[in-house]
């Protein structure tokens, strides 16, 4: 006679106290960081550039989700570090109010997040959660940086897209209209172009930096390897935008009646061109150099 298969643990224990008091505990907390959760959901939907960070995070939400299925556990335990992230989430959130600094509203929710992912999945689960977080928490800078490089962007785009024009042979010029609104136009000598805030190449900056984050995250590569892998993905971020604008400006003369096309197509090559190159550099897996001596292989990063 076999003995039965072993029961996990999740779903041996009972629902006793101790798990309703977890329930209420998130039940409670989602009440209180509603009114964030509410706004983050607003800014996400308001903004296609910002919306491409939080797409890539939940794909990776999901490569985790999928690569890590045997090891979920449905915990529910209201710990000593859950507890201590809760009450840090709840101070944060009695300073914001307290000093009227709606800022501090973001540590709290990240905080708040921190205490309840641990009382639904445990400590155990923070090994694997650790870069999905991270790149929570660099979404959220994204959010924040989004109205303040708007304009320094789109004035580095089109002053560059400029310069390499004038190198082919266009005889660019840059104007600044200030009324109604603030507009950025950009005449190439055969056509007059809107350096709009969906040229100012932030959506692939910013998800290629967030990209370079989780990928690096989920490959194991070690800390030190973001110094140079997030400046590289800003830097092929910006290149790649520069670059689509350059097609728009030189291709649009040929297909004047599908100009709607070629936007859409340029920006659809750029984003994924760049980054499929982020993602290549940061999730490349670790190369084993044999040694000859007994000493064990070293695993390196090229």
């Amino acid at each position: 006679m076999t003995a039965p298969a072993p029961t996990p643990a999740s779903a041996a224990r009972p629902w006793d106290l101790g798990r309703w008091i977890a329930v209420g505990v998130l039940v409670c907390s989602g009440l209180a960081f509603w009114p964030i959760t509410r706004w983050l959901a607003q800014e996400v939907s308001g903004s296609a550039q910002i919306r491409q960070s939080f797409v890539l995070l939940g794909a990776a939400t999901g490569l985790v989700i999928w690569q890590h299925l045997r090891e979920w556990r449905l915990v529910l335990e209201v710990s000593n570090r859950a507890l201590l992230l809760l009450i840090a989430a709840y101070l944060c959130v009695v300073a914001a109010w307290w000093l009227t600094q709606p800022l501090l509203a973001l540590p709290a929710f990240v905080l708040g997040l921190a205490g309840c992912l641990h009382v639904v999945a445990g400590g155990a689960a923070s090994r694997f959660l650790r870069p999905l977080f991270t790149g929570f928490i660099a979404c959220l800078g994204v959010i924040l940086l989004f109205p303040v490089l708007d304009w320094p962007l789109r004035q580095m785009a089109g002053m560059n897209a400029a310069r390499l024009l004038q190198g082919i042979g266009f005889t660019p010029q840059l104007s600044v209209i200030l009324e109604p609104a603030p507009k950025l136009l950009l005449n190439t000598g055969r056509n007059l172009f809107e350096v709009a805030t969906e040229c100012n190449g932030f959506g692939l900056i910013t998800s290629g930096a967030v990209l370079a984050v989780l990928a690096a995250g989920i490959a194991g590569r070690r800390a030190g390897a973001l110094l140079w892998l997030v400046p590289l993905a800003l830097a092929l971020g910006f290149g790649f935008n520069l670059l689509r604008i350059l097609i728009i400006c030189v291709l649009a003369p040929v297909f004047p009646q599908h100009y709607h096309a070629l936007h859409e197509t340029a920006g659809v090559l750029m984003l994924w061109t760049g980054l499929g190159l982020v993602g290549w550099l940061a999730w490349r897996p670790p190369v084993v150099v044999a040694r000859t001596d007994s000493a064990k292989p070293v695993t390196q990063y090229h």
